[in-house]
């Protein structure tokens, strides 16, 4: 059989003193986190109670607000407790109306010269339409105000889109703004306009009349189905 190690004395006293230490040491460390949450409940009880303070002084502040307004008010009845007082303010309040009327009329003399100047410009403005677009136009171009020919020009092609000279205007207008593209294409529609007319006097047809003016610029029958025939 195997012989039992044993311990020597001084090692096991040293052991057994060893655990009582650890277990001070535990107790000592429970005994701190117990005070530590003492203090923490104490913390937590002063936080509370302060807050109840701030409720308190808040309610003590709107009360005497309260007090203070009724005060003031209080004041301000004591004021007119003259009827010397109540005279004076109806004298103010005379003086005041009569300062109002005086506001009122000239308001009534802006909107008289608001409408004046409103009919004035009406004037104007029937008096520009009665003038001959192609001077009217032709003064804008040499003001240089090419929006405004061009915007003439178009409200006369819509309300005479069968008068040549409107679509010759806008053409003319087109070419002074650099818009070759957009002339070409409006005198394309004036001579469309113009062998329509052509055409309804001499009985041409619209395509013989195109042919003729695209072939030289002249309606002199060079060109078109009917130009062999004019030549025989």
């Amino acid at each position: 059989m195997a012989r039992k190690k044993r311990v020597p004395d001084h090692v096991a006293v040293r052991l057994v003193q060893k655990a009582k230490d650890a277990e001070k040491k535990a107790k000592a460390a429970e005994k701190k986190a117990k005070a530590a949450e003492k203090k923490a409940i104490v913390a937590e009880k002063k936080t509370k109670a302060a807050e109840k303070k701030a409720i308190v002084a808040e309610k003590k502040t709107k009360a005497a607000e309260k007090k203070s307004k009724t005060a003031d008010e209080k004041d301000d009845f004591d004021d007119f407790d003259d009827f010397d007082d109540f005279d004076d303010f109806d004298d103010d309040s005379d003086a005041d109306k009569e300062v109002d009327s005086g506001d009122g009329e000239d308001h009534a003399d802006a909107d008289d010269s608001e409408q004046v100047d409103e009919e004035l410009a009406s004037l104007l403005e029937k008096a520009s339409l009665s003038e001959d677009p192609e001077a009217r136009t032709a003064k804008m171009m040499r003001e240089g105000n090419f929006e405004g020919a061009l915007e003439v020009w178009k409200k006369q092609t819509v309300e005479d889109s069968e008068n040549a000279d409107n679509w010759r205007g806008l053409a003319t207008v087109l070419d002074a703004m650099d818009e070759g593209d957009k002339a070409n294409t409006v005198r394309m529609h004036l001579q469309r306009l113009e062998a329509q007319a052509v055409s309804e006097v001499t009985g041409r047809s619209m395509e013989d009349i195109m042919a003729d003016l695209l072939d030289d610029g002249v309606l002199n029958f060079s060109a078109g189905s009917d130009a062999k025939t004019q030549k025989d």
